[in-house]
């Protein structure tokens, strides 16, 4: 399927490894030129690398924390004009709990997975909308849909720029301008297979018995993979994609109970 985006730009926050780096290989695939921010300077320079030989794109880098205003600033002045701005991550450093968290922490996480995707959403759509082109997409997670107490805090966050994003999308989309959320369930990321070892270590289990608890949950069965989540995200990223906008789509391999 050609999504008709070559020679298109993408910022991609958050995305030198898992999903994200999936979301940057899909679209370099593409033809779309590359931005990637985030915060490990030597795992940005060997993404932007792999992805330059691989694809024969521009990939471009800069070292920036997106919840930081510092960071922001950074992050746009490196690319302040793509056509495809993707935001990945954003999870704040506070302890997951089924207590009361202090005020701290709940500043901490609106600041990360809502106040700074907003400030980047709001700054980036509007020259998308002068150029009569942009494709917006937010990486949360599915459970504003099934929240957790435990992860209540930043399904809050998250609940805030969905409904943020739905607002936007109303007034844009006249521009040929979309803004959409994936909201992804178990896929088979870093941070996934690292946990599974941990608890393969901890428990004696076999990886087999891990997954399978872990997913008892979910329909398919499995973890989801990179290259399924990141398909997804380059359709919402395509020219084809311009009648779809104000959506969370969920891709969870069924987990969610809900019809809507």
């Amino acid at each position: 399927m050609n999504l008709d985006i070559a020679n298109r730009s993408a910022l991609l926050c958050g995305a030198s490894k898992g999903l994200g780096r999936a979301c940057a290989e899909r679209l370099a695939a593409e033809g779309v030129h590359i931005t990637l921010a985030a915060r490990d300077e030597a795992t940005l320079r060997q993404a932007c690398d792999e992805i330059r030989t691989r694809h024969g794109v521009r990939a471009d880098h800069v070292v920036a924390d997106m919840s930081t205003p510092p960071g922001r600033a950074a992050i746009l002045a490196r690319c302040p004009a793509p056509d495809i701005l993707v935001l990945c991550g954003g999870w704040p450093e506070v302890p997951a709990t089924t207590g009361a968290w202090p005020g701290e922490a709940w500043r901490t996480a609106i600041d990360a997975m809502l106040l700074a995707q907003v400030e980047m959403i709001a700054t980036l759509s509007e020259g998308m909308v002068q150029r009569q082109f942009g494709r917006i997409v937010a990486v949360t997670s599915r459970l504003i849909k099934d929240p957790e107490l435990r992860l209540a805090m930043p399904a809050a966050a998250r609940l805030g720029l969905t409904g943020y994003i739905k607002a936007l999308s109303r007034d844009i989309a006249v521009h040929n301008v979309t803004v959409n959320s994936i909201l992804p369930g178990i896929f088979e990321t870093e941070t996934q297979m690292e946990n599974t070892r941990q608890l393969m270590a901890s428990s004696g289990a076999s990886r087999q018995d891990i997954v399978a608890q872990r997913t008892t949950a979910t329909p398919a069965g499995r973890f989801g993979t990179p290259e399924e989540f990141s398909a997804l995200c380059a359709y919402l990223c395509s020219n084809d994609a311009g009648f779809m906008t104000g959506q969370a789509v969920v891709i969870d391999g069924g987990a969610h109970t809900g019809i809507w």
